[in-house]
């Protein structure tokens, strides 16, 4: 037992830089918490947000533009009226038909 112990610590000394490096690239790439894996999950995350930026960066472009014609067409603003709000002129009768 004891010669066998000594021949594993003997290889372990003569094999030194390669075990330093086995347990460098284990910390860097697994157990730190900068480790490489965790950086693949920060990427992916904020690759989602930025992606996320932009639909609404798009959303409000286009909120921005139907601003601007309600605020500068009286018929836009006619239509909004009559479509999403239901109102209707005096002369006229408005029926609401949902569909399930």
């Amino acid at each position: 037992m004891g010669k066998r112990l000594s021949w594993v610590g003997r290889s372990i000394w003569r094999h030194k830089y390669f075990w330093t490096l086995l347990a460098f690239v284990v910390i860097v790439g697994f157990v730190d918490s900068n480790s490489l894996l965790e950086r693949y999950r920060l990427h992916s995350a904020n690759n989602a947000l930025r992606a996320e930026i932009a639909q609404y960066d798009a959303q409000y472009q286009a909120d921005t533009r139907a601003l601007e014609e309600l605020r500068s067409s009286q018929d836009a603003m006619e239509h909004v009226a009559r479509v999403r709000l239901y109102m209707k002129t005096d002369n006229e009768d408005l029926y609401v038909i949902e569909e399930e």
